[in-house]
């Protein structure tokens, strides 16, 4: 076998890995004959590490997302990475990354987090990283002199990515999604398959995997929205939230309660407009399937600048509190030009085939010496 390719992710939320899987299925579908492996880096460093950098950031975000939001500011800037991690810690808390770095010849690095660019650091005797930027907004960990390949989330963010690493070469790709965005049923489909109402508008409710800020955004729904929609509340791994929400009192035909679940493309497809917060996977899966949305208590932070841009492209609506999302619910379904408006927008920066994009870049720039 020559060099194979390796894929790097970190388990720090969902999104990253997410990401690392929709770049894998994209490169088995359309560079079936590269050899591909993949690392989650945080499974090869010590115990307490993992912890630490990983647990931190879900403690932190749920519980002090403010705490969160200052980390953010102060490690971000054009000057400097202030969140690079020194020399002895590289060392001794990454050894195993740098011994699988060094163990063979890679075609290439490619990682949808910025830590593994910010441990290589251009090094000398390591391989080439192309890096997939995971959020619409560019942060300074993102700016790493390890990467010669960037995919981003639009045009936009391509041209600031450009200005601030020009030693890199930058695809505005879209975020990677998972192929099964592209073979998402029809709204019709869908909710026979999920048994949803068939004859009533439906707003979707999520807050990503930890299911932040669901129990929030159902009430306002509830309170303000049209009695003829359907709620639909996803509530991921935040079982108290769906506990509470199914126990509410609310008929089915009014509010329907989900844990985890898997096909979230089918949920999405359900919906005539879907409310969450602003996770860069889960707004570009929405977008890919040009549905409108509803943006609500973003972590500060990256999602806050998710927020603003797709705000910005005008594919959503933005609401920080209650009152706000009261006043969004009850504006998108009291007019029905806001959704279409926002549903054309977001066909128009919706990327479904990115995964595959991605692949194709992959093959043609990193595949000549990573096949099996």
């Amino acid at each position: 076998m020559d060099a194979p390719l390796l894929l790097l992710s970190a388990a720090t939320g969902t999104g990253h890995m997410r990401a690392a899987a929709a770049v894998r299925q994209g490169l088995a579908a359309h560079a079936p004959e590269m050899a591909v492996e993949e690392v989650e880096l945080l499974s090869i460093a010590p115990r307490w590490v993992r912890a630490f950098y990983g647990s931190m950031f879900e403690a932190v975000v749920t519980r002090a997302p403010r705490v969160w939001g200052e980390i953010y500011r102060m490690t971000d800037g054009y000057d400097q990475d202030r969140a690079r991690w020194g020399p002895l810690a590289r060392r001794l808390l990454f050894a195993e990354f740098r011994r699988l770095l060094m163990s063979r010849r890679w075609s290439a690095c490619v990682s949808t987090h910025f830590l593994p660019c910010q441990l290589a650091a251009a090094r000398p005797g390591f391989p080439r990283f192309g890096l997939v930027v995971t959020d619409f907004e560019m942060h300074r960990v993102w700016a790493q002199p390890a990467v010669d390949r960037c995919f981003v989330a639009t045009d936009t963010l391509g041209r600031e990515l450009a200005r601030r690493v020009p030693y890199a070469r930058v695809h505005a790709t879209g975020i990677p999604i998972s192929p099964a965005f592209t073979a998402a049923p029809s709204m019709a489909d869908a909710r026979r398959e999920l048994g949803l109402a068939m004859d009533r508008p439906i707003v979707l409710v999520m807050g990503g995997g930890l299911g932040i800020g669901v129990e929030e955004a159902v009430a306002a729904a509830l309170e303000a929205a049209d009695p003829a929609v359907q709620i639909v509340a996803v509530c991921g791994r935040n079982e108290g939230a769906r506990i509470r929400l199914a126990s509410c009192g609310a008929a089915d035909a009014r509010l329907r309660v989900f844990g985890q679940v898997s096909g979230m493309e089918r949920f999405i497809a359900a919906a005539d407009l879907v409310a969450t917060k602003p996770g860069g996977l889960t707004v570009s899966e929405t977008l890919a399937l040009g549905k409108p949305l509803l943006l609500t208590r973003p972590i500060p932070g990256a999602e806050e600048g998710n927020l603003r841009a797709v705000v910005a492209e005008g594919a959503a609506l933005g609401a920080f509190t209650p009152g706000e999302m009261r006043q969004a619910f009850a504006c998108a379904f009291a007019d029905p030009s806001v959704l279409e408006r926002l549903s054309v927008q977001a066909r128009r920066i919706g990327r479904p085939d990115s995964a595959r994009a991605i692949a194709e870049v992959i093959r043609r720039e990193y595949g000549a010496a990573a096949v099996a």
